[in-house]
């Protein structure tokens, strides 16, 4: 019940924010937005990267993510989000990697490949200049790895439920979701989405966008894993429609699985299309 007691603190927080919603937002200021907000009505290409640092026999992760996003509006009052999630890892052929076990994976060198397909979908009601929208969905991995080195979930299922508004230089929300996969994979996500956005170069911002995960399958001292830190980003607006956002963070690990890193350096470059 933890995990989900800090979603209802998030959105909680997230409603006692005054709305001083900004009366005017012009292609700049939408393109930031739109970057910003998962329920955004956009057809993208986004990526989230991971350097993990720090682990137990001082080895590298990596971790990449390629993420299409196409919103699809219906005339039924709601949105359609597909999204998927399609990440290639490469691990320390000798680091103990906690999803698999305590046992080390062996050999020296890196192992790189594709790891588990997920798919989201989300429903997003279409409300009228409602302060914060909601979404929710069902997701579904895939057993796409290329190794069991660089395994995921494989088979499996599970739910996802967004939350996301705008007050005044404010953007804030949140993504929880819970995954069953093979092999007792058994996990859930916290994602809280916080970012002030100045005019610093001419539009830019920082702030928190990082997982907190609680693995229910794990030994009772190695559930948790809490990144620490701050990211910040700017958003281009590019002739024809188009939009870039780059993105970079630091974060530390205040919690995380015995063996795991205590450190990461994530990044992040996004593209939307008109």
């Amino acid at each position: 019940m933890k995990p989900f007691v800090l979603l209802v603190a998030t959105v909680f927080m997230s409603l006692l924010v005054p709305r001083a919603f900004a009366e005017d937002c012009d292609a700049e200021c939408q393109a930031l937005r739109n970057a910003q907000d998962p329920l955004a009505d956009v057809r993208a290409i986004m990526t989230d990267n991971t350097i993990a640092f720090g682990t137990a026999d001082e080895q590298t992760g990596y971790g990449f993510q390629i993420q299409p996003v196409y919103s699809i509006p219906t005339e039924n009052g709601f949105n359609f989000i597909a999204r998927g999630v399609i990440p290639v890892v490469g691990v320390h052929n000798g680091a103990a990697f906690p999803k698999l076990g305590p046992d080390q994976i062996g050999g020296s060198g890196y192992t790189w490949g594709l790891s588990d397909i997920v798919l989201q979908g989300f429903v997003v009601p279409q409300l009228e200049n409602a302060p914060i929208k909601f979404g929710f969905g069902p997701q579904v991995s895939l057993r796409s790895r290329t190794d069991d080195a660089v395994a995921g979930p494989g088979w499996g299922a599970g739910l996802a439920a967004v939350a996301f508004g705008f007050a005044g230089n404010l953007s804030y929300g949140g993504i929880v979701g819970h995954h069953w996969g093979e092999d007792n994979f058994n996990l859930t996500t916290v994602q809280p989405i916080v970012f002030y956005n100045t005019e610093f170069l001419g539009g830019s911002y920082i702030g928190y966008n990082n997982s907190i995960t609680y693995n229910w399958t794990a030994n009772a001292g190695d559930r948790w894993q809490v990144p620490v830190g701050l990211t910040v980003g700017k958003t281009f607006l590019l002739d024809g429609g188009f939009a870039v956002d780059a993105n970079l963070g630091g974060y530390a690990l205040a919690a995380h699985p015995n063996g795991g890193a205590d450190a990461q350096f994530k990044f992040g470059v996004s593209v939307f299309f008109p």
